[in-house]
Order: C-alpha cells, then sequence, then structure tokens
C-alpha cells in the first residue's frame, strides 16, 4: 500500500511538472521575433504586421505593449504554449493600435533591451524599416 502511494506521488509531481512546462512557456517573451511584413490602416491608427522567429525553434502567439513613451512603442512577442517548439495558439500576423504621436516602433531582444525594427520617415506618414 505504501508504494502504491509512492507511485502515485511521483506520477502526480511528474504530471504536474509536464504540465507547467507545457503551459509555463506561453508565458515567455521571445527575443528572436522579426517583421516579415506590415502594413499600416488608411487612418493610420492601426498596424498590421506579420512576424517570424528567427531561430529554429519557437512560434508566436501573442504580443503585448510593454509600452508606449516619447513616440516609441515597445512591443513583446510572446511564445506559443507547448514547450520550447510549442505550436498550441500560434500566429503570425498581429493588428496592433497606433498613437498619432508614435514615430519608431521596437522590439524585445534580451535582458529589457528593445530594438527599434521600424521609423516614420521624417515628417511623412510612411513607415521603414530600420537597417
Amino acid at each position: 500500500m505504501k508504494i502504491k502511494k509512492t507511485i502515485l506521488c511521483v506520477l502526480n509531481l511528474v504530471i504536474i511538472l509536464i504540465g507547467t512546462w507545457l503551459i509555463g512557456t506561453g508565458f515567455t517573451k521571445n527575443s528572436s521575433v522579426f517583421i516579415n511584413d506590415y502594413s499600416i490602416s488608411n487612418d493610420r491608427s492601426i498596424m498590421k504586421i506579420d512576424v517570424g522567429v528567427g531561430s529554429s525553434v519557437g512560434f508566436i502567439r501573442k504580443v503585448n505593449v510593454h509600452k508606449q513613451e516619447d513616440g516609441k512603442l515597445y512591443l513583446d512577442f510572446i511564445s506559443a504554449f507547448g514547450g520550447i517548439n510549442g505550436s498550441i495558439g500560434a500566429k503570425n500576423t498581429f493588428e496592433i493600435p497606433i498613437d498619432k504621436d508614435c514615430q519608431e516602433i521596437a522590439i524585445y531582444r534580451s535582458n529589457n533591451d528593445y530594438q527599434t525594427v521600424l521609423e516614420k520617415d521624417g515628417d511623412s506618414v510612411e513607415w521603414i524599416r530600420v537597417k
């Protein structure tokens, strides 16, 4: 009877650990995201972006606006559920609200560092990639 309880406890622990790993990875920021393509709505209030992942593993399920200040929009891309290469809930196209005073868009890289990837072309309303 004691062995049966021990086996059940170990089995429950293993199931909890696996479940935590499969779900927990869906809340981590992915730092290898790049923007494949982008377009802006006619009223310039929504940007539609198509993203990819630069590493050999990983999918994106969500984009969060980290903050928006001084004309710069900071974006965090959140990994999909299902482990390191899980694709549960994965998407690659997102719509982001853009304030009219936004001049740059930066994406998360690592250690709270953000890289500017898109910016407005001078006084124009057109967006260009930063090289």
